[in-house]
């Protein structure tokens, strides 16, 4: 049976036959991107199977700049296009239309581990050239109705993220950004998160939907604003606004979300979904666990809703723990059934009295009586008992 190699060991078929790599005797060149591999048909399905299919997502087709510079950025098949692959593709930036790319020789896997291995054989690489230093397009279009693709759309609010001293930032095209930073007390005002730690106390933003000031060259994030933002901290204090302010809750006394200035994460948007697809979502606290809505909280399940605790209260009185207990059914219901079975005999009883001598003693109603009297005593002493030691309402 044969045994089909994938992953490292399709390339490690003979590690003592891989030829030393080829050196590259060309120059460094500059590209001008007229197509990128992103789909079955972008740019082209003949260009995508050119490419090698999907394993050839990212491969751009190019001209050579200095003798495209006037040529319109569309796809024409029939003139032969240069490819190059990603130089990282771990980490991918895909070029727009118009762009220029640095393109370098480099060993190809023909030259290492084909079967009819030239040690001359080698590939085109790139990498993108930041030639506006902007983060949102660095396109050098023939004209001004050059296209920068297919549905790229540019927005001219696009600024880019300041950074601060040590700061690495991934920063998008449309407005979102992953920044690895620290407190800088420095410059305190220029961002939100350097009042409070030192200058070595570590901070991870994840922002998507930068609210832009028309006024500002730049931007600096701003979790109030943003459209979605995560932090992660470690000592710096955030001023998130909530929809409670104040007293979050006055019988726990948490320190309210602005105030707040240990590690924690926050993650704040329009709306949080959390999703469990097979499994279940799990919330645990050393401390305390806050809910607050200025609306109404739901809770919904299919089968049971369960509380467990040692002691479960409902509502508040001035500020402090409801006393009032809560009544136990079943032991309600026996109590009242049994106090009915009485009542009930004691009517049967009187409903049968015959009418006896003036004077003479009702023998019948004095014994139903009697009898009812010590129901009632021995109901009276279980009252207690429909009382709930554990759950308490206002």
């Amino acid at each position: 049976m044969s045994i089909t190699r994938t992953g490292f060991s399709s390339q490690n078929v003979s590690i003592s036959k891989i030829r030393s790599l080829p050196s590259s005797t060309s120059k460094p060149l500059v590209g001008k991107v007229f197509g990128v591999i992103t789909t079955e048909n972008t740019p082209s399905k003949e260009l995508f199977e050119k490419a090698g299919g999907f394993k050839g997502i990212g491969t751009v087709f190019y001209r050579i700049y200095n003798t495209s510079k006037e040529i319109q950025e569309t796809i024409d098949l029939t003139t032969p296009l240069s490819q190059a692959i990603p130089l990282n593709p771990q980490v991918q930036s895909i070029p727009l239309l118009g762009e220029l790319i640095y393109l370098i020789d480099l060993p190809s896997p023909v030259s290492q581990a084909g079967k009819n291995k030239s040690s001359t054989a080698i590939q085109k690489y790139y990498t993108n050239i930041n030639v506006w230093n902007n983060t949102q397009q660095n396109a050098l279009p023939t004209s001004d109705k050059s296209s920068l693709g297919l549905t790229f759309s540019e927005n001219p609010n696009i600024k880019v993220l300041l950074p601060f001293e040590g700061d690495y930032i991934i920063q998008g095209r449309q407005g979102s950004a992953l920044r690895f930073s620290s407190t800088t007390k420095l410059y305190n005002d220029l961002n939100e998160w350097s009042d409070v730690g030192n200058d070595d106390s570590p901070i991870t933003i994840l922002s998507n939907g930068f609210a832009y000031n028309p006024n500002e060259n730049f931007h600096v994030e701003k979790i109030n604003k943003d459209l979605s933002s995560i932090y992660l901290t470690s000592a710096q204090l955030i001023p998130l606004q909530t929809d409670k302010t104040g007293i979050l809750n006055n019988l726990t006394n948490p320190v309210s979300v602005s105030n707040y200035f240990n590690a924690q994460v926050i993650i704040n948007s329009d709306r949080v979904v959390l999703n469990s697809k097979r499994d279940e979502v799990m919330i645990f606290a050393k401390s305390n666990i806050e809910l607050n809505t200025k609306n109404i909280i739901n809770l919904n399940a299919d089968e049971r809703v369960h509380l467990n605790s040692k002691e479960i209260f409902l509502g508040t009185v001035n500020n402090q723990l409801p006393t009032e207990p809560l009544v136990l059914g079943d032991k309600l219901n026996t109590l009242l059934e049994n106090l009915l079975d009485s009542l009930y005999s004691f009517g049967i009883s009187l409903s049968t009295v015959v009418g006896s001598p003036e004077g003479s003693p009702a023998l019948d109603i004095t014994s139903a009586a009697g009898s009812l009297l010590n129901d009632i005593d021995r109901i009276n002493n279980n009252l207690e008992g429909i009382l709930s030691q554990r759950n308490f309402t206002s």
